[in-house]
């Protein structure tokens, strides 16, 4: 029987361990967990926040966030980086829609209060979202703490500074999220067989849209439709058909499709504002991506488009560049779209 070399469950775990504990360790980055025996579950590390190499924000997880109570602490230092953690109902706002939960099914109210750390009270903010979400923020020391909760109701928040990380981290290794089963894609439903480049843009737009709202009020996070890879490999097959490209230069050609649409949607008020112009937008950039209308009036969009998606996956490539193209991609549908309604 032969050696197998490759490290196991655990000696993965213990090496991924000591990176984490050594990553904190040499950043000097303040770690902050609840205390008390009233809180939801023992504490476990639940990842870093960075900007620019610098770790921001240290998160530890108090509980199962998709089923029972639950509560995280994020412990904060911004200095003087141009970032910060936003407003506090922000913060609520993530948990909730991450849960399904709408913000507009609420009551929202803010008050004062004081938790304690180390024993010590601190004041700061509370944010109450209905019966069952809270957030509360405070600052010590120049280092932002907030808790986010739901269904767990303490009449005082105990807070303390983590000097021993060990605990923290071997939380991760009983600890494991719910996840999905794995679900084969449906089989592409016979009317969009026809038109699979279309039926693919207009599934992501509607997907766009979707997302949109979700992050507006919250709900049930939006899903592409189960048919989407099906789909998907369609449109690379009608891409090949219709082109000289082999199968990988197709599925650019294609991912470069809709990566152009859904983009100009969020860009430009005129495409989601406009139906006659959004129809004309996709049936041109559909056109000209398949080869078969490169003359369209929306071509100078379209080549600065392929100009930005050259640029922007190289390295080093200067800011101002970036946002020239950009801009000049911009300024062409815009110069596109006030001909056609002028």
């Amino acid at each position: 029987m032969e050696h197998d070399p490759s490290p196991g469950a655990d000696e993965r775990f213990v090496h991924q361990a000591e990176r984490i504990r050594r990553t904190l360790s040499e950043s000097a980055m303040p770690v902050v967990a609840l205390a008390g025996s009233d809180r939801p579950a023992a504490e476990r590390f639940a990842g870093t926040e960075t900007f620019d190499g610098t770790i921001t924000n240290v998160r530890v997880a108090h509980g199962d966030p998709t089923n029972g109570p639950w509560a995280s602490v994020d412990t904060a230092r911004w200095g003087d980086l141009p970032v910060d953690a936003g407003p506090l109902r922000w913060q609520l706002e993530h948990g909730m829609r991450l849960a399904g939960e709408r913000f507009s099914d609420v009551e929202w109210t803010e008050d004062d209060a004081t938790v304690l750390v180390d024993g010590q009270p601190v004041t700061g903010r509370t944010v109450r979202a209905g019966d069952r979400w809270w957030a509360t923020r405070c600052d010590r020391d120049g280092i932002e703490i907030t808790v986010t909760a739901r269904d767990w109701h303490p009449a005082t928040v105990h807070l303390r500074w983590v000097t021993d990380l060990a605990p923290l981290l071997d939380g991760l290794r009983t600890w494991s999220p719910t996840s999905t089963p794995h679900e084969e894609s449906e089989p592409l439903p016979a009317d969009l067989a026809g038109e699979p480049h279309r039926a693919l843009v207009d599934a992501a737009l509607n997907n766009q849209q979707a997302r949109s709202d979700w992050m507006k009020d919250g709900g049930p996070a939006p899903h592409l439709p189960p048919y989407w890879s099906a789909l998907w490999r369609a449109a690379v097959r009608r891409q090949v058909e219709l082109t000289d490209q082999v199968e990988p230069e197709a599925a650019r050609a294609v991912s470069d499709i809709v990566a152009q649409l859904t983009t100009l949607s969020g860009e430009a008020s005129w495409f989601d504002d406009d139906l006659r112009l959004r129809r004309r937008a996709i049936t041109e950039t559909l056109l000209y991506g398949t080869g078969l209308g490169e003359g369209v009036p929306s071509q100078p969009a379209h080549q600065a488009w392929r100009e930005r998606q050259q640029l922007l996956p190289q390295r080093d490539v200067p800011v101002h560049a970036r946002e020239a193209v950009d801009r000049r991609w911009r300024d062409a549908w815009t110069a596109w779209a006030s001909g056609v309604t002028g």
